[in-house]
This record gives structure tokens, C-alpha cells and sequence, in this order.
């Protein structure tokens, strides 16, 4: 017995709206429908959620183990985060932005929450649906999510990295930045970082060192200093100003001087927005400006906080 096409429209509509509304190719990761049975509690489970009813976490615990019904109940999330965020765009930016100004959004928070209650389980359906999808904003909503499950997601990532496709391989390594690099990961960033001929992975390897510690802001200046293209420069200039440090704010400013030297306008642009992120101001300043900024960073960061800078 097939399930109703009532129960078809209410299921399905939970990845088509996640993945069909923004692109023309169909998600690479595909269980096929539930059976009637795994449609009825499917269809109890988000009932249940909605109306905030006290036996919701027991009936989810329950549909956990099964891995085509989990992975439906995944996609109704997945669903919920692109129905609250319709119409923003999705990226490091955004999220930042969205950060500083504090913005809550129920039905977003909630369903993140969800995902990473069910934690390992919610991968393959974050992985296949999202991070291996052709188009940007579900890749970039699946490095978010999967930062957001955290540890248990970075099995998985490890191997798409190494060995997918271009535009997996930087989705999956920035991922595993937000989750927090062991040593098999920051060796694979270094990698992909220093060696690979695509000057894409490149520059997302090095956005994946975002604050990494010190280790990582090593290989980002070298790379600041030494990568052949441009923008892997300017991308490690913008990384740069996550660790907030003498010796990166030093190497900003040789970088803006360089710049200038070179008549390189859009790498000067780019070395101020990092300077400026660093220091926490609006205006641009000149290199002698900026070298005696420089030389008291460490000694600011040593202040308790509220001391002035």
C-alpha cells in the first residue's frame, strides 16, 4: 500500500521546499518515500512538534534509529530554516551580521535546535541534501547546520574533503572549521591550503582557519605572504583578522603596504576592511598609522575588558 497523495504532498514538501525552490537539479541524496507506517508517525511526530506537546521528544527518540524515516524528519527541519529565512541570503556575512544584532527567529532557532538534539543521525541527511547539493545556498545552509551538530558530524566530512567534488571538498572543509580541527583536519586544511591547483579550495581552506589559534594563524600569514593569486590573498587578509594578534595585525599592515606599492587596489581594500574589523573602527588608516596600532595589540588584549584601546 502506497501512501495517500495527501500524505505524499505533506511529506515531500519538506525537501522541496529546501532544495527544489533554489536550484534545478535534484539532491544527491535520495531514500526514497516512507513506508504507510513510517508516514503515520512521520506525520504524528510533526504534530506533535508543532503543538509543543510533551510526548514530541520520546515520538522523535523513537523515529531516531530508522534512518529513511530520520532522515524525512530532518528534511521537515531543513524546511522550517529555509521557510523563516526566505528571501535572506545565507553565508558567513549574513550570519554575522544577524549575530551582532542579536535577531531571533523562533522557527529557525527551533528546528536547529532539533538538529542537533538528533546529532549524528541528522548527518547523512545534512551531508546529502544540503552540502552535496549543485547550488550555493543550500551548501552554505549545510556548513552551518553541520557546524551546529558539531564533532559527530566530522566522520563524514572528512573523507568529502579529501576526495569530493570541487565545490563539496570547500564546503565540507569549511564545515569541519566551524566544528573545530583535530589534527587530521588541520593537516588536510594545511594541505588544501598550501597545495591544491584551485585557487578555490585555496581560499576556502583558509576561511576555514578562521580563529583557528595560533598554529593556523601561521599558515595564514604564510599564505597571505605567499599564494600566487590575489584573491587567496585577499581571503587570507580577511581570516587574518579573526585572531587579533600583533604578528597578524603586523602582517596585515606589510600586506597594505605592499598593496600600495603594487598599486594593488583591491588588495589594499581589502587589507584596510581586515585592519579596521581588528581594531573595531570605521575609517581607514595610513601604514605609519597603522604599524603604531599594531605594536600595542597584544599588550591591549592583555587589558581587562573595558580598558581602552
Amino acid at each position: 500500500m502506497q501512501p495517500s497523495a495527501a500524505t505524499k504532498r505533506v511529506l515531500v514538501a519538506a525537501v522541496a521546499v529546501a532544495v527544489a525552490a533554489c536550484a534545478s537539479t535534484p539532491p544527491r541524496f535520495e531514500l526514497g518515500l516512507p513506508s504507510p507506517e513510517q508516514a503515520a508517525r512521520l506525520k504524528a511526530a510533526e504534530a506533535a512538534y508543532r503543538a509543543a506537546a510533551p510526548d514530541y521528544q520520546a515520538q522523535r527518540d523513537a523515529i531516531a534509529p530508522d534512518p529513511v524515516a530520520v532522515a524525512w524528519l530532518v528534511r521537515m527541519f531543513i524546511r522550517d530554516v529555509f521557510t523563516a529565512r526566505e528571501g535572506r541570503p545565507l553565508g558567513d556575512d549574513d550570519e554575522l551580521l544577524r549575530a551582532a544584532a542579536k535577531i531571533e527567529d523562533p522557527l529557525a532557532d527551533r528546528a536547529i535546535a532539533e538538529i542537533k538534539a538528533l546529532g549524528a543521525v541528522a548527518v547523512p541527511t545534512l551531508v546529502g541534501d544540503l552540502l552535496q547539493h549543485e547550488q550555493p545556498q543550500p551548501r552554505e545552509l549545510g556548513v552551518e547546520l553541520l557546524g551546529e551538530v558539531g564533532q559527530p558530524a566530522t566522520p563524514a566530512l572528512l573523507p568529502l574533503a579529501k576526495a569530493g567534488p570541487q565545490k563539496q571538498r570547500r564546503a565540507a572543509i569549511r564545515a569541519i572549521g566551524r566544528i573545530g580541527f583535530d589534527a587530521e583536519g588541520f593537516a588536510l586544511a594545511r594541505s588544501m591550503a598550501v597545495d591544491d591547483a584551485d585557487y578555490r579550495v585555496r581560499a576556502d581552506a583558509l576561511r576555514s582557519l578562521h580563529g583557528a589559534g595560533l598554529q593556523a594563524q601561521g599558515l595564514v600569514i604564510g599564505r597571505l605572504q605567499a599564494d600566487a593569486d590575489p584573491y587567496v590573498r585577499r581571503v587570507a587578509a580577511a581570516t587574518l583578522a579573526s585572531f587579533r594578534t600583533t604578528a597578524a595585525a603586523n602582517a596585515l599592515v606589510d600586506f597594505l603596504a605592499a598593496c600600495e606599492r603594487a598599486n594593488d587596489r583591491d588588495g589594499g581594500v581589502a587589507a584596510q576592511r581586515a585592519l579596521r574589523a581588528m581594531a573595531g573602527v570605521r575609517t581607514a588608516r595610513t601604514v605609519a598609522a597603522w604599524r603604531e596600532w599594531a605594536a600595542g595589540v597584544d599588550a591591549r588584549a592583555a587589558k581587562p575588558t573595558g580598558a581602552t584601546r
